[in-house]
């Protein structure tokens, strides 16, 4: 990327869009120069309608808001606007006695949402200019979004990468007992799974269940306590 900026920022350039949020000295921009080439969710949005309807108009309109909705009223248009979502988790454990939804669900929202918008049985679309009831039914299209994050490879790879970097010269994964620790069994064990690596599940998070009802389902984690306390008095005896 030679360029980036935050949502807000690219919210202070179309005030437009987002009405709600109004900018009194803000100017209109128009893209049509200098297109959205991808969208990087990196954390969880300050305003996650802010942030769910710019997404979707830079994906409608292929980077300009300004313009056309070009994967609305063109059925051979591609996307062109790319997706990454850095974390697939529905939810986390925070202070909240219940799990708080992260980006995994907001990846299901926008899908959703981009999913209705080009169907032809949306508002959205029979608004665009190409509207006629006599047209050939759209479904919809599926957004295509890549999804980083444990437990992708990639992220297990990143990993080993800096971990190896901490080592002597010449050290190799094999010379090296590696263990993933967490309160997820779907990502931080699954991780362990995916890279072949040791896995502590913890209790004081997302997940505090009964390891047998997780291995009925294909998740065996290496070892399971209460809290990562145990675990580094365990792995790391004095």
């Amino acid at each position: 990327l030679t360029k980036a900026e935050g949502i807000r920022e690219y919210g202070r350039r179309h005030p437009s869009l987002f009405p709600r949020r109004r900018e009194e000295d803000a100017v209109q921009t128009d893209d049509v120069d200098d297109p959205v080439r991808a969208i990087l969710f990196f954390e969880d949005p300050e305003d996650l309608g802010e942030s769910l309807q710019l997404c979707l108009d830079a994906l409608l309109t292929n980077g300009n808001p300004s313009g056309p909705r070009t994967l609305i009223d063109d059925e051979d248009a591609k996307q062109e606007v790319e997706v990454w979502f850095t974390n697939p988790d529905l939810v986390y454990s925070g202070l909240a006695r219940h799990p708080r939804v992260t980006q995994g669900s907001y990846r299901l929202c926008l899908e959703a949402l981009y999913h209705s918008a080009t169907s032809s049985t949306s508002t959205s679309y029979y608004s665009s200019n190409n509207s006629d009831q006599n047209q050939t039914i759209n479904k919809g299209r599926t957004l295509h979004a890549t999804t980083v994050g444990k437990p992708t490879p990639l992220t297990g790879k990143t990993a080993l990468t800096k971990l190896l970097a901490q080592c002597p010269p010449n050290t190799t994964e094999r010379d090296l007992e590696i263990w993933t620790a967490g309160d997820n069994p779907y990502s931080d064990v699954a991780l362990a799974h995916t890279m072949g690596w040791n896995s502590a599940l913890v209790r004081t998070g997302i997940w505090n269940g009964d390891a047998l009802d997780l291995e009925k389902g294909g998740v065996r984690p290496t070892r399971v306590d209460d809290s990562f306390a145990f675990v580094v008095e365990a792995l790391l005896p004095e």
